[in-house]
């Protein structure tokens, strides 16, 4: 999809599925974001087509992608048993 406002927009409604990628969509719809507004595109613009506020706007291309913290694993030695 070459519009990027028309992949934002797509995206966000796609993250609103019972989807499996819903991480993804949100970095395609933030970089779809950026490339909307570096290319000329107002905040206000992209509000209303996505039916979102501006605020909402600027939060996703400011936040593209959802941290979880991971629990990590800590490796263990092998004991040997005799």
């Amino acid at each position: 999809m070459a519009d990027p406002v028309e992949r934002a927009a797509l995206a966000d409604d796609l993250m609103w599925t019972a989807s499996r990628q819903r991480s993804a969509f949100r970095g395609i719809r933030a970089a779809a974001i950026r490339q909307a507004l570096d290319g000329g595109s107002t905040t206000d613009e992209l509000a209303r087509r996505m039916r979102v506020t501006e605020a909402d706007v600027a939060w996703m291309a400011d936040h593209p992608v959802a941290t979880l913290r991971v629990a990590s694993t800590t490796s263990r030695r092998a004991v040997r048993i005799a």
